[in-house]
């Protein structure tokens, strides 16, 4: 029986024990002043003000002072990514020097264009559509080529985004050698480019059948009679012209 009641007292003991320590260690995560943030980090990009305005307007809270263990680093990765002008966001907490860091890379901008509102925007590697926002994006404005159009500009600058998002990766270089790109009323796209280090006018038509223009572009220019070439129609892929 006193074995019984021994036995019984040493489970209550452990089970008291178990209970206080996750207690102690609870309030040392969430309320103790031991784990608070002792500075936060944002690298990547000059705007970090702009960031944590951000998170101000979405109410995520990120200070220093704030209790360590509250702090979310999922809800403010992706409070930041909405930032369009942004390509990355990383963001993590170091258990040890109570330090949050946010880690950011910038689009980089490839050409420009002027929406129906009158405002400017930026286009990436990607296709993808920006406003240029940090001080080095803003900088680089005057020396990148303008896309301009002759009809709707929101239709024709989507056709420009879908043009550009699924360019396979050995033609990237027709993006980083880009001069210009126009859209005439019909909806053909113009680019003007270099290859071979020689200006070169590509009328890719619209945007249907892009993976079959592709093809045919890497086909041609693999022909040697094609090594000079200034101009190429892919406006009708069946029967492609090239001069």
């Amino acid at each position: 029986m006193a074995h019984k009641v021994k036995k019984r007292l040493k489970r209550l003991a452990i089970t008291t024990t178990t209970i206080t320590a996750f207690a102690a260690v609870a309030y040392l995560l969430g309320w103790s002043s031991v784990l608070t943030v002792k500075s936060i980090e944002i690298t990547g990009t000059s705007e970090t003000q702009v960031i944590l305005n951000q998170l101000t307007n979405e109410e995520i809270s990120l200070q220093v002072g704030q209790k360590f263990a509250r702090v979310d680093p999922r809800a403010i990765e992706r409070s930041v990514s909405k930032l369009d002008w942004l390509a990355m966001v990383s963001v993590s907490r170091n258990w040890i020097s109570k330090k949050v860091s946010i880690a950011v890379i910038e689009r980089v901008a490839v050409a420009k264009a002027l929406t129906s509102e009158n405002s400017m925007v930026n286009f990436d590697i990607s296709g993808v559509v920006f406003k240029p926002i940090s001080r080095e994006q803003i900088l680089g404005q005057e020396s990148l080529p303008i896309v301009s159009t002759a009809g709707d500009s929101k239709a024709d600058l989507s056709g420009v985004v879908k043009l550009l998002q699924q360019l396979p990766e050995n033609l990237q270089y027709l993006i980083e050698d880009l001069q210009q790109i126009s859209v005439t009323k019909s909806g053909d796209i113009l680019m003007k480019t270099r290859i071979n280090q020689l200006s070169v006018e590509i009328n890719w038509g619209d945007v249907q059948q892009l993976d079959q223009k592709y093809s045919i572009l890497i086909a041609l220019l693999k022909l040697p009679e094609n090594n000079k070439i200034r101009q190429v129609d892919l406006s009708e892929p069946s029967a492609p012209v090239v001069k």
